[in-house]
């Protein structure tokens, strides 16, 4: 469909953690063991997904059910054990891990000016936008300090404004806007509010109720690796919660 801009199709991820040994004692007593213990498991299995244009799409569940594993997917992070991942956007952004893309020996500015290019985006366009990502972000006074000493709260402020100034078309958020003070919050709800009303599509992951209610117009609620409910955000959130309260 031409109004699709994300498309899984049987969409697995699998993880392999190996024995391992806390003590060199106990690590040299195993190391001639050619059969070491090795767990695996399907943190996503099996997932068919399809997300159009303009759609708010909130994804919940609890820690370790795969949220974060599908939008690192999404965004390429990691590749898939099966199944395909399809992104129709040029203009794909998101917000998974506080500093991610940033370097801490650089200065703010040369922070900006880089992420900016890793992302893909042209060079004229942030000279078009520089000031109002650093306005947004409240940092000018420390434009040019490197970013270790930037508090992480900055950080984050930095790395959204980067992000909500960029335009994005798919703007793919984890729960990084729990740091920072209440303002700044409430600041960047507001600008993801304003990018929506404008057309962008949003896939955000939180375990607020509030922030699903505020932003979205579907849920898809994920359970050990599996879609359990994908609709109304009322229904999936009373079902969630039914799930854990028992």
């Amino acid at each position: 469909m031409p109004d699709l801009i994300v498309e899984c199709r049987k969409l697995s991820k699998k993880f392999r953690w190996y024995e391992r040994h806390d003590m060199l004692k106990s690590t040299i007593a195993n190391s001639w063991k050619s059969d070491k213990e090795v767990w695996e498991w399907y943190v996503l299995n099996q997932i068919n997904l399809e997300i159009r244009r303009g759609e708010r799409v909130g994804i919940i569940g609890r820690n370790g059910c795969g949220k974060t594993t599908l939008l690192k997917l999404l965004t390429g992070i990691y590749t898939p054990t099966s199944g395909t991942v399809r992104i129709f956007s040029k203009r794909k952004l998101a917000l998974i891990e506080l500093g991610v893309g940033f370097y801490p020996e650089l200065t703010g500015r040369e922070n900006i000016k880089l992420n900016w290019v890793f992302n893909g985006l042209a060079r004229s366009e942030l000279k078009d936008r520089f000031d109002e990502i650093i306005d947004f972000a409240g940092v000018e006074k420390f434009l040019d300090t490197p970013l270790k000493y930037y508090s992480s709260g900055m950080t984050a402020r930095l790395g959204f404004s980067i992000v909500a100034h960029a335009r994005p078309e798919l703007l793919i958020v984890d729960e990084i806007l729990a740091v920072g003070d209440m303002e700044f919050q409430e600041r960047c709800y507001n600008k993801i509010e304003q990018l929506c009303k404008g057309g962008v599509t949003l896939i955000i992951v939180s375990h607020n109720p509030a922030d699903m209610e505020r932003f979205c117009d579907r849920a898809v609620w994920i359970e050990e690796g599996d879609f359990r409910y994908d609709g109304e955000v009322s229904e999936a959130l009373r079902l969630y919660k039914e799930m854990v309260l028992g």
